[in-house]
């Protein structure tokens, strides 16, 4: 079961990565799953990509993350040492995250200069 739930992470993070691109580049537009839904990101389709470009390097560094705590988990011998793995993952990522939605708000707020 466990190595059901590292490849899910591992998994998970591909996903974040290609979101991460697919916004970024304009193949995701606007829409209320995917990619970071803001008040301000969501105002118009401009503010959207210019959010994501500014958000992508960490999107895709959090999306790596994830990939690597899924796989580094599976590869940790005890559930012990993966849950540490797993934990110290999820915490990096979140960081990565939320640097992205500041990073994406100061090339949004930037635009304009």
């Amino acid at each position: 079961m466990l190595i059901v739930s590292n490849l899910v992470i591992a998994a998970a993070g591909v996903l974040v990565v290609v979101v991460g691109r697919g916004t970024a580049t304009g193949r995701i537009g606007r829409n209320e799953f995917a990619g970071i839904r803001t008040k301000r990101s969501m105002a118009d389709d401009e503010s959207w990509t210019i959010v994501h470009r500014g958000a992508q390097p960490w999107m895709v560094a959090g999306g790596a993350v994830m990939v690597l705590t899924g796989v580094i988990s599976a590869a940790v011998p005890g559930e012990a040492a993966s849950a540490i793995t797993m934990g110290g993952g999820v915490v990096i990522t979140i960081v990565c995250t939320l640097l992205g939605v500041r990073s994406g708000h100061r090339s949004l707020a930037n635009r304009t200069l």
